[in-house]
């Protein structure tokens, strides 16, 4: 029985069932149906729109996805013009008309047919908002359309048409199109616009008077000619309860006295005839006084662009007394005369009969009006930093024109100098300099001057020492003030050194006369005794004697006076203070009147000379020209010393020599491209010259300017040359990923074709191979394009460069700090040490690569960049940088040094597109360019005291 029952369980469990193959299941196939246009979607619901609001929801939304093609742009504009003569509404008929504007050049619809449609439209239209909308479209029209002269004078008959209009806004475009439209090449049209527009300037509504006067003077400046008539009506305008008529008026006033200066016109109820541009001046300064702040400072403003006017109306507006005590003077022959007609002489037996008869009233001066008299005085004191700096301005020109008004303006710059607003002062200061030339300073001016040099900002007093190096002083007593203001100025801010030794060396090179006799007092010469030799590290000592050196440049009297040692100190001053201390013409270190004569030098000739030379090379064996080349380095490195005319062009043609002999002694290790384990012992070798190769033609690219573009694209190809050699050196001779370098090699084969194409210019012979190879490649993998390089670079020896323009390089000098002091600077460690900043950079073409580095003494290197403004310009080429350099770190256990220097950073710049390439050659090539050497700062951290 267990036999049956075992036999019958395996039989069971050793049956096999065979299932059917599962249906495989449905497959939905879900259709999106494409979605209309968004244009589509807003006009169908345009059509359903319940109400205005709705209505213009829809149209803003379809002003956002205006139709792009043709045939869509004409389906909208039929239906937007169907709707806008179905809708009632005014604000969405406003609306249409605009989107209609923007339809036409979208549907490509004739000018003349829309011209015709909004001027049926316009018709029938009583809505002010929609007919200022049509008129706006059809001026725009006429923008489009220039050359259509006759849409034009269309468009101007109809705004003519609707200056009845009794909405100011109507008026006001009508106005503008009238401006715009009327030609200024036909008198005819051009006389009545003006008088139509000159019309409009008595109109009830200030705005429409203020764009009357405003498109008159359109036209003014459009070219057409000025008419006199008009300044009755503008000068009444200047008493206009409107602040933008009196703006405007007063523009058209300067305009019309400028350009009929000398017309006499009847003033003082025709008892008087002055120039126009004398009336037109004291109307301007009558505005002076006005409540508004823009029509004063436009005024203030508008004083300094007026020229040929009479001194007395000048001198006047210094002085708030009115001339002659509101008189009007006339000669004894006209009194006599007088009397004469009217038969009555003085007889003395009548009370008073010979009293003054001619006295006026204030209200009836017209010939210098009451604001005319102190009008500059009045803007210097205005309450508005505005107006008194336009007033600033104004006087500047003013004093510029008139010698003896400048003279007057004197005390007036020299007041504002105590200004509450530094602005105001760093202005009177910088006008005071631009009329250096024309004044003489006086003792009690120079006083107030001068006690400007303790002001704390930095840009006042460097301003008054330029000024100070311009101006000219009336006595010896003067210019020993001056010297020892600037001396205590040295002691309080020692960062002002280099401004007031610039400063001494222009006031001793203008005033030799005066610095004679103050010699013996200045250096402490006794008549009797032997005074200690003064030390030549005191900055007040070297300031004296550049002061006097310069003097005594064109004052032989003055060297007898000098000591021994101070001819010695000449010596020394003449060598390390080149720029500042002049060669004196009989003074030399043995006392001996030697002439000292120019050496007249051929610099620019041996350049060229030894760039044909490198020139002739190329077809010299490869040992020969390796060592012409060397030679050629060593030469130019020690011009670019010695002729700092051409340092420049010699260093940048030093690194290009220097860029092809590295390529030479690359290609000539026969290793430079194999990876096999026999390379290993050149592998370091090979590696190093391939990295100053790229940093050499990194800087090569970027460090000079002022080249041709004949020469930018000899080095662009240099540089080409130089990605291709570092490609196949890594695909080649390294296991490291190419991709991002051979996209980048790509990129600089297309930028440099378009370079050439643009100038004009044809490539040499390997950049020609490069572009006919790369144009045939299909795939530009890295191991095809390496191929493909590999032959042509050891091929084709890369064009001597040929320099014709004038180069300059960008470089840096750091004043601030100097880095002489061994004394630490101490702050807590954790917060933050100000070091000033002060260094001059040149020929930096983005100052936005411009960046601080920071090395501390355990290899961390920060990039600071600085703020757009503390660069200034000082000229096109040159900028002075000012700043506070914060630094930061833990606590140390000693002083140590810190690297403070400037570099461009082109990470972002020149590499910014390509951002793994960066990650590539950021152990090779730096992206940054060192523009001087950093200057060391000793600090110390110390840790945080802990209180009790």
């Amino acid at each position: 029985m267990a036999a049956v029952l075992k036999k019958r369980a395996l039989a069971e469990y050793s049956q096999v069932i065979q299932e059917d193959q599962p249906k495989p299941p449905k497959k939905l196939r879900l259709v999106k149906k494409p979605k209309p246009p968004v244009w589509k979607l807003e006009l169908s619901q345009l059509a359903k729109a319940s109400d205005a609001q709705e209505s213009l929801r829809f149209l803003m939304e379809l002003a956002e996805f205006l139709p792009n093609k043709v045939e869509d742009a004409v389906v909208t504009y039929k239906t937007l013009s169907d709707h806008f003569s179905k809708e009632k509404d005014s604000v969405v008929r406003s609306k249409i008309i605009q989107l209609l504007g923007k339809l036409r050049p979208l549907s490509e619809q004739d000018a003349q047919t829309f011209f015709d449609e909004i001027t049926n439209f316009l018709k029938g239209e009583t809505s002010h908002k929609v007919i200022l909308q049509m008129l706006d479209s059809l001026n725009e029209l006429c923008k489009e359309v220039e050359s259509d002269s006759k849409l034009k004078q269309r468009l101007l008959i109809l705004a003519k048409q609707n200056l009845s209009d009794s909405y100011y806004l109507v008026k006001c475009k009508c106005l503008e199109i009238i401006c715009e439209t009327t030609p200024i090449d036909s008198i005819e049209f051009g006389a009545s616009s003006l008088k139509l527009l000159a019309d409009y300037c008595h109109s009830q509504d200030p705005r429409v008077r203020t764009a009357s006067f405003q498109s008159v003077l359109k036209l003014y400046d459009k070219g057409m000619k000025v008419d006199i008539n008009l300044y009755a009506d503008v000068g009444q305008a200047l008493d206009d309860d409107y602040e933008g008529v009196r703006t405007t008026a007063l523009k058209i006033v300067v305009m019309i006295g400028s350009a009929f200066a000398d017309t006499l016109i009847d003033v003082s109820e025709g008892q008087e005839q002055i120039r126009l541009i004398d009336d037109a001046f004291a109307k301007v300064c009558n505005a002076i006084n006005d409540l508004s702040l823009n029509v004063r400072t436009q005024a203030a403003q508008l004083l300094g662009k007026m020229t040929n006017v009479s001194y007395k109306f000048l001198e006047q507006t210094l002085d708030k007394r009115l001339m002659s005590n509101m008189r009007k003077k006339r000669s004894a022959h006209e009194r006599q005369k007088e009397s004469y007609q009217t038969g009555e002489w003085a007889s003395g037996k009548k009370w008073a009969d010979d009293a003054p008869r001619e006295t006026v009233d204030a209200n009836s001066v017209n010939l210098i009006s009451t604001g005319a008299c102190g009008a500059i005085v009045h803007g210097l004191e205005d309450e508005f930093l505005e107006v008194r700096n336009a007033t600033l301005d104004s006087l500047c020109e003013l004093a510029l024109q008139s010698h003896s008004f400048a003279i007057l303006s004197i005390d007036f710059l020299v007041d504002m100098f105590n200004d509450e607003i530094e602005e105001v002062r760093l202005k009177a200061v910088h006008c005071l300099t631009k009329i250096s030339n024309h004044i003489v300073l006086r003792e009690d001016q120079l006083e107030t001057i001068l006690a400007v040099l303790e002001d704390f900002a930095t840009d006042i007093r460097e301003a008054v020492h330029s000024m100070l190096a311009c101006c000219h002083l009336s006595t010896d007593k003067c210019l020993k003030m001056c010297v020892d203001h600037l001396l205590e100025n040295l002691k309080r801010y020692p960062q002002d050194k280099r401004s007031i030794w610039k400063c001494l060396q222009q006031l001793g090179s203008r005033h030799p006369e005066l610095t004679l006799p103050l010699v013996t007092d200045l250096l402490g010469i006794h008549p009797f005794f032997d005074t200690p030799e003064p030390d030549m590290d005191d900055p007040a000592y070297i300031s004296i004697l550049i002061l006097i050196f310069n003097s005594a440049c064109t004052c032989p009297t003055m060297i007898p006076l000098l000591e021994q040692h101070t001819l010695k100190h000449y010596s020394y001053l003449r060598d390390s203070l080149s720029n500042l201390v002049p060669p004196i013409k009989y003074l030399s270190q043995g006392q001996s009147k030697r002439e000292v004569k120019e050496v007249s030098t051929n610099t620019m000739a041996f350049l060229q000379n030894e760039l044909d030379k490198i020139a002739r090379a190329e077809k010299l064996n490869a040992l020969t020209r390796q060592r012409l080349q060397e030679t050629a380095i060593q030469d130019l490195s020690r011009l670019a010393k010695i002729d700092l005319s051409l340092a420049a062009s010699a260093s940048c043609a030093s690194h290009y020599i220097q860029c092809q002999l590295l390529f030479a002694k690359i290609l000539q290790n026969k290793n430079w491209c194999c990876s096999s384990m026999l390379a290993l012992q050149h592998g370091n070798t090979v590696k190093n010259a391939v990295e100053q190769l790229l940093q050499t033609s990194f800087r090569l690219s970027h460090v000079f300017v002022g080249l041709t573009p004949t020469e930018v694209a000899t080095i662009m190809q240099l540089r080409l040359k130089v990605f291709a050699l570092h490609l196949v050196y890594i695909v080649r001779g390294s296991n490291s990923s190419a991709l991002a370098l051979c996209d980048h090699f790509l990129n600089q084969v297309e930028n440099l074709q378009k370079y050439l194409y643009q100038n004009n210019l044809c490539s040499d012979a390997f950049v020609d191979a490069v572009f006919r190879e790369m144009d045939q490649l299909e795939d530009p993998k890295p191991g095809t394009v390496a191929r493909i390089l590999q032959p042509l670079l050891q091929s084709y020896h890369s064009p001597a460069l040929r320099l014709t323009s004038a180069v300059r390089q960008t470089k840096a000098v750091i004043y601030e700090p100097t880095g002489d002091s061994d004394t630490p600077l101490k702050f807590t460690a954790g917060l933050l040490l100000g070091i000033n900043l002060d260094a001059e950079i040149e020929n930096v073409t983005d100052l936005k690569t411009v960046r601080i580095m920071v090395k501390y003494p355990d290899q961390q290197c920060q990039m600071i960049l600085p703020k757009s403004a503390d660069f200034r310009e000082i000229d096109s080429n040159r900028h002075r940088l000012v700043t506070t350099v914060l630094l930061s770190h833990n606590v140390w256990s000693e002083a140590c040094q810190v690297e403070i220097g400037l570099t461009l950073d082109f990470t972002e710049a020149g590499m910014g597109s390509n951002k793994n390439y960066q990650k590539t050659v950021s152990k090779s090539e730096e992206n940054t360019i060192e523009l001087c050497d950093p200057v060391k700062v000793t600090i110390s951290p110390k840790p945080i005291k802990k209180g009790i």
